[in-house]
């Protein structure tokens, strides 16, 4: 809840309990009453109950309580009508952010789904947020999907093993599910359902336990990934060899220096179709290829620079940020990277 709507519920009530201990103070400073009786007469007075006029009230008393009477219940009187409006206005608002959020998730396409926003899944929606891909979240737990609604992210409320939450957020046409919830089974069974939805989709399961890993693979899971397992290997790796540790950590963290990005080229590219040594990948962008990953699903680490480009492969790429955003849009379009590269080229017959 909101800390203008929490305020405006809590001011009425704070009014009331002033109203109560100004009503019980006037009473113990104009009659005999100890403070026990003074606010025993103050609350049965707010309250219109109306006992009868009790022992040792003097006619100062009376006037008090005339006004006390008029302020008191008109005080009341707010306190229920303003908390009355505000959760009416409640039920109207999440109602109707309901509705808008099953509309929007209706429009998406070629989207991501994250079930679960826990500690995984949270920190899978801020790395989806910083890519600028579109992705929606399936969050079971009220206050969670509070949070992440205030982060700016598009939540649904529900459970990601009920087939109808799945179908509220195009499920069919999604390219990528992340199964993230803290129960084995409720990823295994989510994973089947996703699975026979779209069985085009591609799905990153988390098993929290290692027997749960076999599991999830038959269930349809194309990668299956363990964060104990994770990260029990880099603490090893610390230890045992820092260097590359802190590598990995500056390639795969949130570094503005160093990246390691897959980037996929389109036939638009500019250097498709053409070896790697002729691409001016290495000598204008300054950026490492790595690795090649060929349409079929094969491989190739460490590419020679006679190895063709083709559309469709993924270069896993290792350099400088701003240079890795580069080489994604030149993959994506056509540019004079190819032309200035090939210009510094030997002509044929001459050397």
């Amino acid at each position: 809840m909101r800390a203008d709507r929490l305020g405006r519920i809590l001011s009425p009530f704070v009014a009331i309990l002033a109203v109560i201990a100004g009503g019980a103070a006037g009473y113990h400073s104009l009659t005999n009453w100890s403070w026990f009786d003074s606010l025993y007469m103050t609350l049965i007075t707010l309250t219109t109950i109306g006992y009868g006029e009790p022992a040792g009230m003097t006619q100062h008393a009376r006037y008090f309580t005339v006004v006390l009477i008029i302020v008191g219940v008109s005080t009341v009187g707010y306190a229920v009508a303003v908390t009355t409006k505000l959760l009416i206005e409640s039920e109207i608002l999440l109602a109707l952010g309901r509705r808008k959020v099953f509309r929007e998730a209706g429009k998406l396409r070629n989207h991501f789904v994250i079930c679960g926003a826990g500690r995984v899944g949270a920190r899978v929606a801020k790395e989806m947020a910083s890519k600028g891909v579109d992705f929606i979240i399936i969050e079971r737990d009220n206050q969670v999907a509070d949070k992440m609604s205030e982060l700016g992210y598009l939540v649904v409320r529900g459970d990601a093993t009920d087939e109808q939450t799945l179908l509220s957020v195009s499920i069919a046409y999604a390219q990528g599910i992340v199964c993230a919830a803290p129960s084995d089974a409720d990823n295994v069974y989510t994973t089947l359902m996703a699975r026979d939805m779209n069985p085009a989709i591609y799905i990153v399961a988390r098993a929290n336990e290692e027997s749960a890993e076999p599991k999830l693979i038959k269930a349809g899971a194309n990668k299956v990934v363990s964060p104990n397992r994770i990260g029990s290997h880099q603490m090893a790796q610390a230890l045992l060899k820092p260097a590359v540790s802190q590598f990995i950590e500056l390639t795969t963290m949130d570094s503005e220096d160093l990246g390691l990005e897959e980037i996929v080229i389109t036939d638009r590219a500019s250097f498709a179709g053409h070896p790697l040594r002729h691409s001016g990948i290495r000598e204008k962008l300054d950026v490492m290829i790595v690795a090649i990953r060929r349409t079929e699903g094969e491989m190739l680490f460490n590419p020679s620079g006679d190895t063709d480009l083709k559309p469709g492969d993924r270069l896993i790429a290792v350099g400088k940020r701003s240079n890795l955003v580069e080489l994604e849009k030149l993959a994506s379009s056509r540019s004079a990277l190819r032309e200035e590269a090939r210009s510094q080229k030997p002509e044929a017959g001459i050397h």
